[in-house]
């Protein structure tokens, strides 16, 4: 992967965060970069893009690194919203006739509430 990717998530989540964040709100941003991210891309190269950056993040800012890397690992499976995320939403694309907006409208919710439920239990079961 070119370190351009990199550095550009990188600087979008130093320039969301700020320079002494608290530990919800990076847990929120990770999550949020990576729902959007795993929807266009694999959720394999989701993590291994998002993983090194929160790893780093957490241990510069001294909060614990599992629950950033458990908001990564499970904001890279909600690929919901595209039929490009997941091989399984991209096959059923073609044979079944689906429009693009099929599955962002059936995404979408999914999303937003698989979202509630995982950043509501990321801080209780992973404390910072």
């Amino acid at each position: 992967m070119p370190s351009w990717k990199k550095w550009t998530s990188a600087l979008v989540l130093i320039l969301t965060v700020g320079t002494s964040p608290s530990p919800i709100v990076v847990l929120v941003v990770i999550f949020v970069l990576g729902v959007f991210m795993t929807n266009f891309m694999s959720n394999t190269a989701t993590c291994a893009l998002l993983v090194p950056i929160g790893l780093s993040l957490a241990s510069q800012l001294g909060f614990d690194p599992k629950a950033v890397l458990a908001a990564i690992v499970i904001a890279s499976s909600l690929a919901y919203a595209t039929p490009i995320g997941m091989p399984a939403n991209t096959m059923v694309y073609n044979i079944a006739g689906y429009s693009f907006m099929d599955y962002v409208k059936a995404g979408l919710p999914l999303i937003v509430v698989s979202s509630i439920v995982a950043l509501v239990l990321l801080p209780i079961l992973f404390p910072f």
